[in-house]
């Protein structure tokens, strides 16, 4: 019987009879790579009056004492097909939850990137498109937003 031999950092395993096909004292193949994460996925449903351009979304990211962290970059996955949104640098309010530790920012006017949607001339109705999300920390998210157009 053979057996096949792992050396670990100076460890020796015994792993049993060493697998078809492979040379004695030989490693089986190395397993496939684990997969990239997948970014998590966030739904953003917003209301928006037809014939208006409305700021339905404000991203920022902060440290505890409410100064930026870097740019917020946002780039489109999937584009509205009734409208058209647009990103610009704003300075704007954050809305942090009341359990979060940068809820305090809430009451100060901070730089971040603002998202506008503008409905094409008479649609009303429903809207959506993607967006992912890039933090200045190397996290991100992805959006599906979903806009009302009443």
């Amino acid at each position: 019987m053979r057996l096949t031999i792992l050396t670990l950092t100076s460890t020796l395993l015994l792993c049993g009879p060493a697998p078809a096909g492979t040379a004695e004292g030989t490693a089986a193949p190395a397993a496939a790579p684990a997969p990239e994460p997948v970014p998590p996925v966030f739904p953003m449903t917003r209301v928006v009056p037809k014939g208006e351009a409305r700021m339905i979304g404000f991203f920022a990211s902060l440290f505890p004492d409410c100064s930026t962290q870097g740019p917020t970059v946002v780039r489109v996955l999937a584009a509205p097909k009734h409208g058209r949104v647009d990103f610009a640098a704003a300075d704007s309010f954050p809305r942090y939850g009341a359990g979060s530790p940068l809820v305090a920012c809430n009451t100060k006017r901070v730089p971040g990137l603002k998202m506008v949607y503008e409905a094409e001339e008479g649609f009303e109705g429903i809207d959506t498109y993607r967006i992912f999300v890039i933090n200045p920390d190397g996290t991100g998210f992805e959006s599906e937003v979903k806009v009302s157009v009443r």
